[in-house]
């Protein structure tokens, strides 16, 4: 993993969401993810796996959401290459929603993220 920890590994997705630029993006999800990865979250249609599953997702969350910013809250808890972070979506720098993340790490970064809505 090119993290320390899962949590930083969480924390580098994290900034995916925020960040315009695709070529950007894309590097930081290779830098975050695994080569097998899995990523859930009550707003996505079903899992989808893979580095490119997770572009594609990010690339729809821009395009509807251009004002949108993720702002991971503290430092994500870890326990034995689990990590939970929890974030607030802002939209036109006002609260949007609350979310939790938990991420797995494994062989060459992140393997499975799940994330929670918490309130919107």
């Amino acid at each position: 993993m090119a993290f320390a920890d899962t949590g930083q590994a969480l924390l580098k997705l994290l900034s995916a969401w925020n960040e315009a630029d695709t070529g950007a993006r894309d590097s930081i999800l290779d830098e975050a993810l695994a080569a097998s990865f899995t990523y859930e979250d009550p707003h996505a249609p079903a899992p989808f796996e893979g580095r490119d599953g997770m572009a594609e997702y990010l690339n729809i969350f821009r395009k509807n959401l251009p004002d949108a910013e993720m702002i991971p809250l503290g430092t994500p808890s870890v326990t034995h290459g689990t990590a939970l972070a929890k974030a607030r979506l802002d939209r036109s720098g006002a609260p949007f929603a609350q979310l939790i993340f938990v991420g797995t790490g494994g062989e060459g970064g992140l393997t499975r993220v799940t994330g929670f809505v918490e309130g919107e």
